[in-house]
């Protein structure tokens, strides 16, 4: 069963640690089954180089890609570290595929942002999650442009009343009588 969930696109930025948002596209993810894949795939996806992560990370682009082939067991504990850091990945994430695959920098988000953040990771199940997601789309269609939108067709506005029902002038025909038949003698 290969699942796809989508991420925002990221690139790196190489003079600095911070990573440049693009929230217009959506980039689906696959899920790995090994440690290598994923690393191979988050290096692309962060249009990096196996020998420009090695150098970031301090460490050699062979052993490097020994690690993505799966001929070398773990990498050293700084240099995943470091890894996950530059990649902004989530530890978990990258060695066992495990949780959300980005780390979150509550630092740079709002009160009310990181309050949703937790919300959101709080909710029980995926149905809840997408109940969320879908109101939370619909306000920000709503309150934002003031346009139609799939989410909002109205942009904002009431939606119009049905018509109300016109009195037909045309009598309807009586039902028959419930009298009972006449009985011969």
């Amino acid at each position: 069963m290969n699942q796809i969930i989508g991420i925002p696109n990221i690139k790196v930025n190489r003079n600095s640690d911070f990573f440049l948002m693009d929230h217009v596209a959506m980039t689906s993810i696959p899920i790995f089954q090994t440690f290598g894949e994923r690393l191979s795939w988050w290096i692309k996806h962060r249009d990096l180089t196996q020998k420009e992560l090695a150098v970031l990370v301090g460490v050699g682009q062979p052993a490097l890609n020994e690690l993505i082939k799966g001929r070398s067991a773990e990498p050293r504990a700084g240099a995943f570290v470091k890894m996950c850091k530059v990649l902004g990945l989530r530890p978990e994430y990258l060695i066992w595929g495990e949780g959300p695959a980005e780390a979150t920098n509550f630092a740079q988000l709002t009160g009310l942002e990181a309050q949703l953040v937790m919300l959101f990771r709080g909710l029980p199940d995926d149905a809840k999650r997408d109940a969320l997601l879908i109101d939370v789309n619909h306000a920000y269609n709503r309150t934002s442009s003031g346009k139609p939108t799939a989410a909002d067709p109205f942009g904002g506005a009431t939606p119009p009343s049905p018509p109300k029902a016109v009195k037909s002038t045309t009598k309807a025909p009586k039902p028959p009588s419930a009298k009972k038949p006449r009985q011969h003698a």
